[in-house]
């Protein structure tokens, strides 16, 4: 099992332990994730969640074996788009407990997303978002345009001129973590890590009545949830166009080509 789940006071933290491809995803892989965040969902004695990752937080999806998907044609794309990848964020969003993402090291694309899939942020000293998919010609087909829009709204445009490596105080200039790494005024002092923070967090949400957390949880979610089914679907429609394109195929290739690990993908 390449994905730990370790729970303590209240508190489940939810670890990626691909490290030697910096948690890049493969459909298998999000398979496995998927069925984690199910069993911490049944749990009674969770009430807060924390998803970080050993190294990288998420480098993005496996792009060696997207790639190999794309080439099967739009059939095959379409289906594991909709039965493996998007059930992320639907597995995520259901969750009934807070959620919190520490991003120490990279959260590329899909890795973006998972983040941002997340109600609290925090990004370490050492961690950085990208937006990513653009530049492969793809969209990101888990949601991510939406869950940004809510969060920053003039931000993709932004984004996707650039490309830039959002660091921690980008992220919370744009409105999507907490604080930020070097606020030294709160509690979280310049150079502690994302885990620690979002630890820290958690613990502090973890005092209040499970019931009271659920109920926030839900209100908090409502809207992004029920404009999230209609959202994947067009999703859905675009990212099989432009995956089985060959402008995709040629990028995809250039990339595996420049990267001596390959597989990584947005």
């Amino acid at each position: 099992m390449a994905v730990d789940v370790r729970t303590s006071d209240g508190v489940a933290r939810v670890t990626l332990a691909w490290r030697s491809r910096r948690n890049a995803l493969g459909p298998s892989d999000v398979e496995e994730l998927v069925a984690a965040l199910s069993d911490v969902a049944r749990r009674p004695d969770v009430k807060v969640m924390v998803l970080t990752g050993d190294g990288a937080f998420c480098a993005g999806g496996d792009l060696a074996a997207i790639r190999e998907v794309a080439r099967r044609g739009a059939a095959v794309v379409r289906d594991l788009l909709y039965s493996t990848f998007q059930e992320l964020p639907r597995a995520m969003l259901r969750l009934p407990v807070p959620t919190i993402a520490a991003v120490d090291g990279a959260a590329v694309g899909l890795g973006m997303d998972l983040a941002l899939m997340c109600d609290i942020r925090f990004v370490g000293p050492s961690g950085w978002l990208r937006q990513g998919w653009a530049a492969l010609g793809i969209i990101p087909g888990t949601g991510g345009e939406l869950l940004l829009r809510r969060l920053a709204p003039a931000a993709l445009w932004h984004l996707l001129a650039t490309d830039p490596k959002i660091d921690a105080e980008a992220a919370h200039r744009l409105g999507l973590t907490d604080r930020a790494a070097s606020d030294d005024t709160g509690p979280a002092p310049s150079g502690r890590t994302a885990v620690a923070q979002a630890e820290e967090r958690a613990a502090e949400l973890a005092r209040l009545p499970s019931a009271t957390l659920e109920a926030y949880t839900y209100l908090n979610r409502a809207d992004t949830v029920a404009a999230l089914d209609e959202h994947l679907s067009m999703c859905l429609e675009w990212q099989t166009r432009l995956l089985t394109s060959p402008m995709f195929l040629e990028r995809a290739d250039a990339v595996l080509m420049r990267t001596s690990n390959g597989g990584r993908h947005r």
